[in-house]
């Protein structure tokens, strides 16, 4: 056993040893910013005869020591590799206020990097999640060193963080007290039990949501304050993002990188398709994207097993290659990484393949429309579900969810490790489901599905969730997508519309995720809306007022009417590659 841990030991240092012999590492290095704060930077050299190399940059809220790996990694190949920490955070001076002044700093940060002798003039950016979000931030300021970005899994503020379909949660929180101060907080942030425990508290307590932070952390969080001052989609969320002359003005390489079960699709595929739709011709040719069968995590580290779905070994790339590849090639003129075979590269689940397109458009070539009817049945049972047809129902209906805020009951959660080929219970409070006729052929789903209901309400507001599942011929169930939304956002997150109780209105779910699969034949799709009643999110108590300063005293029982009739057609559209 000794001589077992030693050799153990031995291959340890041999392997690190490839990332650690011939670099230079400057801890603590400070970059001055335009307001003379200072930005703390931990900088990698090569150590070779070159007088000036390539610039890789991370730039992080999660403190430089993060990226000790990744920093030997690139600078033993050649490039320097910096890793910035954020204002306010780690070793830099400063106020921390996530979003705020990251596109400016970065801006500042790649101005004063292209202006020292190590560098060649040549800087690119990296990262995932938030480091992936200020890329975008950085390059609308548009610094003249910068040549490429990778933004990975990229975080869309007021469109998937803190909020998404306008819906805060509680993880808003739980992450400001993980980036908060010089430290990283990790044992709280990691001790699920705590914030389950002051979660149920809030919701069996009818607490504001406005008071979620004196309650889990007994203290005003002044940043949590000033996002949930900002319900709608306004401009405080909007001015993040790149603006339409911004993306006109980019020609640069990108890649975009992302996943299906990715909880940051939404922002990664905002950056993109809004690049796609406003973008010059030039940039847009160089502006290439991988969607993978990944998590969050799993766009950095990808896994070949997820939730219960298992997926090819091609689909756990190498990342770190992939990027030196692409840095290489954007850097320093070496040839295109050979995975990219077209702009757009995805993969085909089930099939367990990469595809490959010239545009996201292009991935899908057909659309399977199915309308919802219930002649027989309310709909609340799998045993005894709605119907999806192609016909739209010759007969007028209806089916009712009804929410009560008050009840504090939550539907039981799964607790297995295979969440996403869970089996649909037979019966869930406050759902309606419907089911499909058995698919007559394997058909390619690939794309977003959208969900197109007239509904009306008893009262002037309430969330609801759509979420579209497969189940095959031997009941194995796989979950597809979801999407929520607070209905007053219905004509768009920066448009709030209450709606007038009674008065029929039509609501359409885009929903943000993309996915492609292969359903086999045999199938059925199962389709399920949902009221929504749960700890991890803010309570809409159906007043139609600021939902984070409702109140118990607020609570209205909301009626949430399905119609589905030759005048009111409410249905699902399915995005497939069908072949002749």
């Amino acid at each position: 056993m000794r001589r077992l841990s030693i050799i153990i030991i031995l291959l340890f240092f041999c392997k690190t040893s490839v990332y650690t012999q011939e670099i230079d590492i400057k801890l603590y290095q400070n970059i001055p910013m335009r307001d003379g704060i200072n930005l703390s930077a931990n900088i990698y050299f090569p150590r070779s005869n070159e007088e000036s190399y390539p610039v890789i940059l991370i730039y992080t809220p999660y403190v430089n020591d993060e990226a000790v790996e990744r920093g030997m990694y690139f600078a033993s190949n050649g490039y320097v590799f910096i890793t910035l920490d954020l204002r306010g955070r780690g070793n830099s001076e400063g106020e921390y206020k996530p979003f705020e002044k990251d596109g400016i700093d970065g801006y500042d940060a790649i101005q004063w990097i292209s202006q020292q002798d190590w560098c060649d003039g040549n800087i690119g950016m990296m990262g995932g999640s938030y480091r992936g979000m200020v890329q975008w931030m950085t390059l609308k300021n548009k610094p003249e060193a910068l040549k490429t970005i990778v933004p990975t899994a990229a975080v869309g503020p007021g469109i998937d963080f803190p909020k998404s379909g306008g819906i805060f949660s509680n993880y808003s929180l739980q992450w400001l007290n993980f980036t908060s101060g010089k430290s990283r907080n990790n044992n709280l942030f990691g001790n699920s039990a705590y914030w389950n425990s002051k979660a149920t508290k809030k919701y069996k307590g009818f607490i504001p949501f406005k008071d979620w932070d004196i309650l889990a952390l007994n203290k005003r969080n002044p940043i949590f304050q000033t996002w949930i001052s900002h319900p709608d989609f306004d401009e405080y969320w909007q001015g993040f993002y790149p603006t339409q002359e911004d993306y006109l003005s980019f020609d640069l390489p990108i890649l975009t990188i992302t996943g299906y079960f990715d909880a940051d699709q939404p922002g990664a595929m905002t950056y993109y398709e809004d690049h796609m739709r406003y973008g010059n011709t030039s940039g847009k040719a160089n502006h290439y994207l991988i969607i993978g069968p990944w998590s969050h995590a799993g766009t950095r580290k990808p896994v070949t097993e997820l939730g219960g779905l298992t997926f090819g070994n091609d689909s756990k790339l190498d990342m770190k290659q992939l990027h030196l590849d692409w840095f290489n090639w954007t850097l320093k003129k070496g040839k295109k990484p050979e995975f990219l075979k077209d702009r757009v590269n995805y993969y085909m689940m089930n099939q367990n393949k990469w595809m490959y397109a010239n545009q996201i458009g292009n991935i899908s070539n057909d659309t399977i429309t199915y309308y919802l009817s219930s002649p027989d049945s309310d709909s609340k049972l799998l045993i005894d579900p709605g119907h999806l047809s192609h016909q739209i129902s010759s007969v007028a209906d209806t089916d009712t969810i009804v929410y009560d805020p008050l009840d504090t009951v939550e539907a039981a959660s799964y607790s297995g490790s295979d969440y996403y080929t869970a089996p649909i219970p037979v019966e869930e409070k406050g759902r309606i489901i419907y089911v499909s006729n058995a698919l007559n052929a394997k058909t390619q789903l690939v794309g977003r599905f959208e969900v197109g209901l007239y509904l009306s309400l008893n009262v002037p507001d309430t969330d609801i969730q759509v979420s579209l599942y497969s189940i095959n011929e031997v009941g194995v169930t796989k979950y597809i997508g979801s999407d929520m939304l607070r209905l007053r956002y219905r004509e768009g997150l920066n448009q709030p519309k209450l709606a007038v109780p009674g008065e029929v209105f039509f609501c359409k779910f885009d929903t943000p995720y993309i996915t492609a699969l292969e359903v086999e034949r045999g199938s059925r799709f199962i389709l399920s809306i949902n009221s929504m009643n749960f700890a991890y999110l803010q309570k809409n108590y159906n007043s139609g007022q600021d939902v984070s300063l409702e109140t118990k005293n607020d609570a209205k029982k909301a009626e949430i009417t399905v119609y589905h009739s030759p005048e009111n057609p409410s249905y699902i559209k399915i995005p497939a590659s069908l072949k002749n």
